[in-house]
């Protein structure tokens, strides 16, 4: 139900950036998304940072989530991890972490 809730996804959207010690620029946006030719639809997300951004895109009808937290300041992904696994209940998770350059 998590992954096609569109008011529990939004407010996730606005919570985070704090939680991660970021600033929101702008609101953020949650949309419906359907591929024509594609069965499966889903629920994308994104908010725009001070700092970068942060992205989602759900696929209810198989469990799955996407997400994408792009930063320019170093911040524990590790925290973000557990936060997001307990958020939405994830069994199995792949993970990768690119380290930028540090501009802030």
């Amino acid at each position: 139900k998590l992954l096609k809730n569109y008011k529990g996804l939004k407010e996730l959207l606005h919570f985070l950036p704090g939680f991660f010690g970021m600033h929101i620029l702008s609101k953020p946006v949650v949309k419906k998304v359907i591929t024509p030719g594609y069965p499966a639809w889903g629920v994308s997300g994104f908010v725009m940072l001070l700092e970068s951004h942060i992205s989602f895109h759900t696929w209810p009808e198989h469990g799955y989530v996407s997400m994408d937290v792009y930063s320019c300041k170093e911040f524990n992904h590790e925290r973000v991890l557990v936060y997001l696994k307990k958020y939405f209940g994830i069994r199995q998770l792949t993970v990768q972490v690119v380290k930028r350059k540090n501009y802030l």
